[in-house]
C-alpha cells in the first residue's frame, strides 16, 4: 500500500488513481496525524507526502522515530524550490519531487525506485 498524503482532494484523487492504474494499492490520507496513527498498525510500502500538509516536516520527524516507520520510503513533493527540497531531505525524506503541471512521471519514477514495482508486475 502506498499512502498519498495531501490536503488537496484533487491531488490525492489524481495520484491514487494514477498509482492504481499502474498496479499499486494506494490510499488517500489528508493529514499527518492520520499517518502517525495508521503507521502503528500498518506499514506502507511508501508514503508520498505534500510539503504543504500542515506540520508535514514535524510529522516526518515523528515518523522517523516510529519503529515500524523508520525505513518506510517518503517521497515529498511541492513547488520547485531548492530550500524546500533541502529541508525535506535533511528532515528525513528519501526524495523530493517538484510538482509540475500534472505530469507525475518523476514522482512515479521515485515510487518505483523506493517501493519497487507493483505486485505481480
Amino acid at each position: 500500500m502506498i499512502w498519498v498524503v495531501t490536503e488537496h482532494h484533487e491531488t490525492r484523487r489524481s495520484l491514487t488513481t494514477l498509482l492504481s492504474q499502474k498496479g499499486y494499492d494506494a490510499a488517500e490520507i489528508d493529514c499527518g496525524d492520520e499517518v502517525l496513527r495508521r503507521v502503528r498498525f500498518q506499514e506502507p510500502r511508501a508514503i508520498i507526502l505534500d510539503c504543504g500538509v500542515k506540520d508535514s516536516f514535524e510529522m516526518l520527524k515523528a515518523l522517523r522515530t516510529e519503529q515500524k516507520a523508520r525505513t518506510v520510503p517518503v517521497v515529498m513533493f511541492n513547488i520547485d524550490d531548492e530550500n524546500l527540497k533541502e529541508k525535506a531531505l535533511l528532515t528525513g525524506a528519501d526524495a523530493y519531487v517538484p510538482k509540475g503541471s500534472l505530469d507525475w512521471a518523476e514522482l512515479l519514477t521515485e515510487v518505483v525506485r523506493f517501493a519497487g514495482k507493483p505486485e505481480g508486475k
